[in-house]
């Protein structure tokens, strides 16, 4: 049977209690602590991860008694996770969604493993793993009246090994500075460059564009992203402005205007939710003590992703769609692959007059 609106619209209230009270029964007894994502899964098989080709077989079972596949055209064999957001996951169903509801609830790693009995180590691989589908899963396509703008931060080398530094390890707290370790002043290659953009239909673009001051072909690798014709509302930086009319689009710069501070454009446009933005990540940098900054994309991405989350979905509702909307997204993370993840910012750039470490004249000539 297909239960869709009219079907519900049609029963009266005792078929409904009735209805939901078999539903509530039916997940207690199929709903277990040993439900995997296999199980969820399994049927939703429709083609080779690998080639995409939707000519395959059945290949026996695994030791585990899991369906597999062999693809007719490439001889690739996978399972229903194969290539998904599970691949590499040894988590059950139960866990990941308790997992994800911490993630929402914007909880530490410590905090996530005393809710879902796992060590540290284990959370912070979900929680890449997690943050790598959610990515994937944005659509970052502009158009309509788009605001842009670009922030900073410092580069963050938090989690990296000390024979691996290119710098000498920075103190907390107040320390004297080093000539290996200062960080220049303003907007520097000591900076890294972050460009944010969103449009009238709440789609967000918000990348790591690289290091020191913004120019025209910062923000010329995502001309893609923009629609022909899309208005920009941006400061009155000259870089934002030649991207502009090069690209097609139309520049609505905020004026400036001496003695005066001015916030909006002629016509009365603001950069109101891009500051949010800005805001919205310098506070969640200040909870996290720092975000390294090979991994501060996907802590981006998830921002991103859970806005646009509130914007659409109820809370109650916001877990199982975050489960639902990612368990089939491409995506095989690992943990090696988490620990390797490369820098977005050449960090020769940035520290190689120091000759220290990783670029030490002895380093370098190996």
């Amino acid at each position: 049977m297909y239960i869709n609106q009219a079907f519900m619209d049609d029963r009266s209230p005792i078929e409904l209690q009735f209805m939901r009270t078999c539903i509530d029964k039916l997940i207690y007894d199929k709903v277990t602590t040993e439900v995997t994502n296999y199980d969820n899964l399994k049927d939703t098989v429709c083609d080779c991860p690998h080639c995409h080709s939707k000519n395959y077989k059945k290949n026996g079972f695994n030791p585990k008694h899991r369906q597999k596949y062999r693809c007719k055209d490439c001889g690739a064999v996978f399972m229903a996770t194969t290539g998904t957001f599970f691949s590499h996951s040894p988590a059950k169903f139960l866990t990941w969604v308790e997992f994800m509801a911490c993630e929402l609830n914007g909880q530490t790693l410590e905090q996530e493993s005393l809710a879902i009995e796992k060590p540290v180590h284990t959370c912070f691989n979900m929680r890449h793993k997690l943050y790598s589908a959610a990515g994937r899963k944005l659509k970052e396509q502009l158009s309509g009246q788009v605001e842009l703008d670009a922030t900073y931060t410092k580069i963050n080398l938090k989690g990296t090994r000390k024979e691996d530094m290119p710098r000498i390890s920075k103190k907390r707290g107040k320390h004297k500075t080093s000539l290996v370790s200062k960080e220049l002043a303003g907007i520097s290659h000591h900076k890294v460059c972050i460009v944010t953009a969103i449009d009238e239909h709440d789609n967000i673009l918000y990348r790591v564009a690289g290091q020191g001051p913004e120019s025209q072909a910062t923000f010329k690798q995502y001309a893609s992203h923009f629609e022909n014709g899309s208005t920009v509302i941006s400061d009155s930086r000259q870089s934002i402005c030649n991207f502009a009319e090069h690209h097609g689009l139309i520049s609505e710069p905020i004026p400036v205007i001496g003695g005066r501070q001015v916030f909006t454009t002629a016509k009365g446009n603001s950069l109101g939710d891009c500051n949010e933005l800005h805001t919205e990540l310098k506070s969640l940098m200040r909870r996290a003590h720092g975000i390294s900054t090979k991994h501060l994309q996907g802590y981006i991405d998830w921002l991103v992703f859970k806005k646009q989350l509130k914007y659409m979905i109820e809370l109650k509702k916001r877990r199982s769609t975050t489960y639902m909307g990612l368990m089939r997204q491409p995506s095989s993370v690992n943990a090696a692959d988490i620990c390797k993840q490369k820098m977005p910012i050449d960090l020769y750039r940035a520290y190689g007059e120091y000759h220290y470490g990783i670029f030490s004249p002895k380093r370098l000539s190996n």
